[in-house]
């Protein structure tokens, strides 16, 4: 039994218990290809909304791929597979990360949330439920593309921050799951994150490109949230398996991601949340809604 998850999972909830004036905020990362920075962006950022005084809870979504836990060096034993076979309880998978962020580890040998069984979906619901309505933030880390999975958890998010850099094949990706989120399934505001590039000027032409292309053919409101500066210490962070953020918090990146979660946090208050937690599980369960409605 994961004694330490548990009763770092308890402290959480008490710690809720006394913060629950305003609703879990649930925020998908996700991205039209692989590469561009999305699991690391999603970390970074969760840890420096830790940093802030936040409960924060990262939910790897990729279920077949593990990704949080290899970026972090955490060593985990159990997954949410565990979970769906009965061996073990949602609070003895978690897993604790850099400032106290709780890690529900993803499902080796889960192909897609879309195959699980009526009652996998159910435990899923019931037991993430139980106890994400206890943090401030629920990050989402979807796959990459446009998949049923990837539009599964982006549809059942309050928000959605879809990370892109500046290489043509990057834009043309998120245009394309842009398009579906929009057209398909009515999504109205998504969020840029620009990441790995020169500088701001470059940032700026990198959304101005797809921004143009998004206002011309969709009805979506595109907000621009930051940029992300190229820098070694991603690199080396990345090979010593810990957050560039703690690992070198003068960095260039590690300012810039500090000022992405203070403006995450200013926008708290600003933005309408489309449903809270309760809306995003109870998305995951219905899955006729989307995950057969996409494939269809």
């Amino acid at each position: 039994m994961n004694n330490h998850a548990t009763s770092h999972s308890q402290v959480v909830k008490e710690q809720g218990a006394t913060q629950m004036s305003t609703p879990t905020r649930v925020i998908s990362f996700t991205s039209g290809k692989g590469g561009v920075g999305k699991t690391h962006s999603l970390v970074n950022t969760g840890i420096a909304l830790a940093q802030r005084g936040r409960n924060v809870l990262l939910f790897d979504a990729d279920l077949g791929l593990a990704n949080i836990d290899v970026l972090l060096g955490i060593q985990v034993e159990y997954t949410l597979h565990d979970v769906f076979e009965g061996r073990k309880t949602l609070d003895e998978i978690i897993v604790e990360g850099p400032e106290g962020i709780s890690i529900i580890p993803a499902a080796s040998g889960v192909d897609s949330i879309c195959n699980l069984t009526f009652q996998e979906r159910s435990i899923l619901l019931q037991s993430v439920e139980g106890i994400a309505g206890s943090y401030d933030y629920l990050l989402i880390d979807t796959p990459a593309g446009i998949g049923s999975d990837v539009i599964y958890f982006n549809c059942a998010s309050n928000e959605i921050v879809c990370v892109i850099n500046g290489e043509p094949t990057s834009l043309t990706d998120a245009y394309a799951l842009i398009k579906v989120l929009s057209r398909k399934y009515g999504e109205k505001s998504i969020s840029i994150l620009v990441n790995n590039v020169a500088s701001e000027k470059h940032a700026q032409q990198a959304y101005s490109r797809l921004s143009r292309a998004v206002n011309q053919f969709l009805h979506i409101d595109l907000r621009y949230l930051g940029w992300v500066p190229s820098d070694a210490t991603v690199r080396d962070a990345v090979t010593d398996q810990r957050a560039v953020i703690q690992e070198y918090p003068s960095s260039k990146v590690s300012l810039a991601i500090s000022s992405f979660a203070d403006r995450i946090e200013e926008d708290y208050h600003r933005l309408k949340v489309k449903g809270g937690v309760q809306f995003f599980f109870q998305q995951l369960l219905d899955v006729n809604n989307y995950g057969k409605e996409y494939d269809a």
